[in-house]
């Protein structure tokens, strides 16, 4: 265990832990210099993320659901089968 001291820290103790907070100070400082770098790109990149889903939901209006596809393309096999059925009996 260390060992406990009552009274003023000596001087070389004041300086070590002075330079301790400096040294802290100065990490947190590039820390949230780095951390505001990367929110301003993340927020770039969700822009163009969002600019992109936009256009995409866009070109996609115009175009039929899943549901309609597939009920055109079976009823198209449908017709294509009895067409068949009709032209060969």
């Amino acid at each position: 265990m260390p060992e406990r001291r009552v009274g003023p820290l000596p001087e070389q103790e004041i300086a070590d832990l002075k330079t301790r907070v400096a040294v802290l100070e100065t990490k947190n400082e590039a820390a949230e210099i780095r951390l505001n770098s990367l929110e301003i790109d993340v927020g770039k990149k969700f822009d163009r993320l969002e600019a992109k889903l936009d256009q995409l939901l866009r070109a996609a209006q115009g175009r039929p659901t899943w549901t309609i596809a597939l009920t055109i393309s079976g009823l198209m096999t449908i017709v294509t089968g009895l067409i068949v059925y009709v032209v060969t009996h």
